[in-house]
Protein backbone atom coordinates (compact mmCIF):
# COMPACT_ATOMS: atom_id res chain seq x y z
CA UNK A 1 0.00 0.00 0.00
CA UNK A 2 1.47 3.66 -1.17
CA UNK A 3 1.62 6.02 1.40
CA UNK A 4 0.10 9.68 1.41
CA UNK A 5 1.44 12.21 0.47
CA UNK A 6 1.92 13.91 3.63
CA UNK A 7 3.56 10.59 4.88
CA UNK A 8 5.35 10.30 2.80
CA UNK A 9 6.73 13.28 2.36
CA UNK A 10 6.82 13.56 6.14
CA UNK A 11 9.08 10.41 6.72
CA UNK A 12 11.40 11.57 3.49
CA UNK A 13 12.36 15.21 4.80
CA UNK A 14 12.94 13.03 8.43
CA UNK A 15 15.45 10.73 6.14
CA UNK A 16 16.85 13.68 4.38
CA UNK A 17 18.00 14.79 7.27
CA UNK A 18 19.25 11.76 8.50
CA UNK A 19 21.41 11.33 5.58
CA UNK A 20 22.75 14.91 6.04
CA UNK A 21 23.42 14.89 9.50
CA UNK A 22 24.49 11.74 9.81
CA UNK A 23 26.32 10.89 6.54
CA UNK A 24 27.84 14.24 7.29
CA UNK A 25 29.21 13.10 10.41
CA UNK A 26 30.94 10.09 8.98
CA UNK A 27 32.11 11.65 5.91
CA UNK A 28 33.93 14.07 7.95
CA UNK A 29 35.51 11.59 10.69
CA UNK A 30 36.60 9.80 7.52
CA UNK A 31 38.21 12.65 5.77
CA UNK A 32 39.81 14.24 8.92
CA UNK A 33 43.27 12.12 8.68
CA UNK A 34 43.83 13.19 5.24
CA UNK A 35 42.89 16.81 5.58
CA UNK A 36 44.80 17.10 8.63
CA UNK A 37 47.87 15.83 6.80
CA UNK A 38 47.48 18.51 3.77
CA UNK A 39 46.79 21.22 6.58
CA UNK A 40 46.36 21.58 10.26
CA UNK A 41 43.73 24.00 9.95
CA UNK A 42 41.44 21.96 7.01
CA UNK A 43 39.70 19.64 8.98
CA UNK A 44 38.02 22.74 11.02
CA UNK A 45 37.54 24.86 7.87
CA UNK A 46 35.32 22.10 6.28
CA UNK A 47 33.67 21.48 9.44
CA UNK A 48 32.38 25.49 10.01
CA UNK A 49 31.06 24.39 6.10
CA UNK A 50 29.60 21.53 6.86
CA UNK A 51 27.77 23.16 9.99
CA UNK A 52 25.93 25.42 7.67
CA UNK A 53 23.91 22.45 6.21
CA UNK A 54 24.62 20.14 9.24
CA UNK A 55 22.88 22.30 12.02
CA UNK A 56 19.84 22.92 9.86
CA UNK A 57 19.63 19.14 8.80
CA UNK A 58 19.55 18.65 12.38
CA UNK A 59 16.61 20.93 13.08
CA UNK A 60 14.57 19.44 10.08
CA UNK A 61 15.00 16.29 12.06
CA UNK A 62 13.97 17.80 14.93
CA UNK A 63 10.89 19.10 13.37
CA UNK A 64 9.94 16.23 11.49
CA UNK A 65 10.15 13.80 14.43
CA UNK A 66 7.63 16.31 16.14
CA UNK A 67 5.41 15.78 13.14
CA UNK A 68 6.18 11.85 13.41
CA UNK A 69 5.11 12.27 16.73
CA UNK A 70 1.79 13.54 15.75
CA UNK A 71 0.95 10.94 13.85
CA UNK A 72 1.47 8.17 15.84
CA UNK A 73 0.65 4.26 14.39
CA UNK A 74 -2.63 2.74 14.90
CA UNK A 75 -1.97 0.78 17.88
CA UNK A 76 0.80 2.66 20.35
CA UNK A 77 2.49 -0.31 22.31
CA UNK A 78 4.52 0.45 25.30
CA UNK A 79 7.06 -0.82 23.67
CA UNK A 80 6.59 1.34 20.63
CA UNK A 81 6.39 4.26 23.74
CA UNK A 82 9.92 3.42 25.48
CA UNK A 83 11.31 2.64 21.56
CA UNK A 84 10.33 6.68 21.17
CA UNK A 85 11.65 7.78 24.48
CA UNK A 86 15.02 5.81 23.86
CA UNK A 87 15.28 7.86 20.26
CA UNK A 88 14.60 11.09 21.82
CA UNK A 89 17.26 10.83 24.38
CA UNK A 90 19.70 9.88 21.39
CA UNK A 91 18.39 12.43 19.53
CA UNK A 92 19.66 15.29 22.30
CA UNK A 93 22.56 13.52 22.88
CA UNK A 94 23.84 13.88 19.52
CA UNK A 95 22.86 17.00 19.62
CA UNK A 96 24.68 18.25 22.76
CA UNK A 97 27.28 16.23 22.29
CA UNK A 98 27.98 18.12 18.57
CA UNK A 99 27.58 21.75 19.89
CA UNK A 100 29.96 21.02 22.67
CA UNK A 101 31.96 19.17 19.63
CA UNK A 102 32.07 22.60 18.25
CA UNK A 103 33.47 24.66 21.42
CA UNK A 104 36.04 21.86 22.68
CA UNK A 105 39.52 23.60 22.68
CA UNK A 106 41.71 20.41 22.79
CA UNK A 107 42.01 17.69 20.51
CA UNK A 108 41.07 14.80 23.02
CA UNK A 109 38.02 16.81 23.43
CA UNK A 110 36.95 17.66 20.10
CA UNK A 111 37.61 13.39 19.21
CA UNK A 112 35.55 12.46 22.32
CA UNK A 113 32.81 14.79 21.73
CA UNK A 114 32.86 14.24 18.43
CA UNK A 115 32.84 10.41 18.53
CA UNK A 116 29.63 10.90 21.01
CA UNK A 117 27.86 13.02 18.44
CA UNK A 118 28.44 10.26 15.67
CA UNK A 119 27.71 7.47 17.95
CA UNK A 120 24.41 8.71 18.93
CA UNK A 121 23.78 9.88 16.03
CA UNK A 122 23.81 5.95 14.39
CA UNK A 123 22.39 4.82 17.12
CA UNK A 124 19.43 6.71 16.96
CA UNK A 125 19.05 6.40 13.22
CA UNK A 126 19.10 2.45 14.20
CA UNK A 127 16.31 2.61 16.86
CA UNK A 128 14.46 5.04 14.06
CA UNK A 129 14.36 2.20 11.84
CA UNK A 130 12.96 -0.72 14.15
CA UNK A 131 10.11 1.62 14.57
CA UNK A 132 9.54 1.25 11.09
CA UNK A 133 9.22 -2.52 11.78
Amino acid sequence: MLANFSDSLRIFLHILGASVWVGGQLVLALLVPMLRKRDPELPRAVARAFNKIGWPAYALLVITGMWNLANPPETVTSAYQMTIGIKMFLVVISGLSAYVHTKAKNPAAMAMWGAISGLSALATMYVGVTLAG
